[in-house]
């Protein structure tokens, strides 16, 4: 217990403590020497209190359960060891406090790598607004916890304890190995002595060593106890399927490292767009985008406010086999004047709009939007989702696609993944014709 605590600590709190590399050393040799002579001076202790008597003691009998409580009773006088049972009961008490206060810390931060990460469903580590904290998944682990502890079968519940900690602290010892063979070369404050020199990285025998010291400590719960092996192996099936689920439902690889801005998994807040990015495409229903971005500007203007600015944004696609500078088509041109011009007259038809226009280039349409965004500093982009189609409706219309590509193209999608800001999308049409730089997405009110 105390040394899954202090793995939890130590991971929870080392991006966010600042100590040198001696100061470093001393904490990690004090913290590992106390430790020993803690637990051994107080099993030493508890020995004398509770002596080997015929080749056994009631600390691991009838005290197998309490044994601080067996070991304070036999204190004289009478009256100095019933208030220490007392005192011992407090003590637990605030302990268990926190130990699970340890734990659902370090549960918070957990969701919260694994959904930067792109893990675990963002919903599942979506921070609350005002103390940045998972709290949908700390609310179901402390649910999960409650119902676990519920069935007050002690073997059962210390099995799955010991399931867990050892397979952390497997892990643990694994990764530094790993990291050695890595980032060679990054700076450390403080690494492990006792190291070989192998192809290139070094291996620290104290890590080998606890690492192999925890696989048998795993091995040992999951041949000796059938509730551990059967809640744990289940526990980890379960997150192997959700995470092979959300990363093929989101088109990602199962291997690669996808990261995703702090602010994706903050819970939104009633915010004002300053300015609004609005595609435009040459297509009837730039219309219904155009009023949707109107309407949203209208509301953010009050009486004697200047409203947001809409940015209508049209994008020429230059082939790879073109230079980028390369002569845009007469009729190209008077398309995008007429599209631009259109968006300005129905986005300035909302009181204190005003819409600004612009032409770009680009090698794909969905690069050429994210640039502008992050260029012309815009706080949200309004796109389109695509109607659902034989081809990318699902199941339900027949559709060979992925689920997620049911109402998102190639442009939009790009957009949603790289924009370095919100993405508002419209509603897709029960009809629509493809639009959107030519890769069937079909913009839509």
């Amino acid at each position: 217990t105390v040394a899954c605590t202090g793995i939890e600590a130590a991971s929870g709190l080392a991006g966010e403590l600042r100590v040198s590399r001696g100061g470093l050393r001393r904490v990690v040799t004090v913290g590992a020497v106390s430790v020993l002579v803690l637990l051994t001076g107080f099993s030493a202790v508890a020995l004398m209190a509770q002596p080997v008597v015929d080749g056994s003691t009631p600390l691991g009998g009838a005290l197998v359960e309490a044994p601080v409580l067996g070991v304070v009773s036999e204190i004289d006088p009478g009256w100095l060891a019933q208030g220490l049972r007392y005192a011992v009961g407090g003590v637990a008490a605030l302990v268990l406090v926190q130990v699970a206060n340890s734990q659902m810390l370090g549960i918070g931060r957990l969701a919260y790598s694994l959904g930067r990460n792109r893990q675990i469903p963002s919903v599942l580590s979506r921070l609350e607004s005002t103390r940045s904290t998972p709290y949908i998944t700390i609310v179901i682990a402390g649910m999960l916890a409650f119902a676990l502890a519920a069935s007050r079968d002690i073997e059962f519940l210390a099995g799955i304890f010991a399931f867990g900690a050892m397979f952390a602290f497997t892990i643990a010892h694994l990764s530094v190995i790993v990291l050695r063979f890595r980032e060679p070369d990054r700076p450390r404050a403080f690494a492990i002595p006792l190291s070989v020199k192998v192809a290139g990285g070094s291996v620290p025998l104290p890590a080998v060593l606890g690492a192999l010291l925890g696989a048998a400590g795993w091995i040992s719960v999951l041949v000796f106890n059938a509730g551990a092996r059967l809640a744990g192996v289940g526990w980890m099936l379960a997150g192997l399927l959700l995470y092979t689920v959300y990363r093929r439902r989101q088109g990602k690889s199962l291997t690669k490292r996808y990261s995703i801005p702090e602010e994706a998994l903050r819970e939104a807040k009633e915010v004002e767009y300053g300015s609004i990015l609005v595609p435009v495409f040459g297509q009837a229903l730039d219309d219904d985008i155009v009023g949707t971005a109107g309407r949203l500007a209208a509301e953010e203007g009050g009486e004697g406010e200047g409203g947001a600015v809409l940015e209508a944004l049209y994008v020429f696609e230059v082939p790879m086999s073109l230079p980028i500078d390369a002569r845009v088509s007469d009729d190209q041109v008077e398309k995008a004047r007429e599209a631009l011009a259109r968006a300005k007259e129905v986005g300035e038809e909302y009181e204190g709009v005003e819409v600004a226009t612009a032409m770009v280039r680009g090698r794909s349409t969905g690069a050429a939007i994210v640039t502008e965004a992050r260029r012309r500093g815009v706080e949200a982009i309004v796109l389109a989702a695509d109607a659902p189609s034989r081809i990318r409706g699902g199941g339900v219309l027949g559709g060979r696609g992925l689920a997620r590509d049911r109402f998102t193209g190639e442009t939009t999608r790009y957009v949603v993944e790289k924009a370095p800001c919100k993405v508002l999308l419209t509603a897709a049409p029960a009809e629509a014709t493809p639009a959107g730089g030519g890769d069937g997405e079909a913009p839509a009110a």
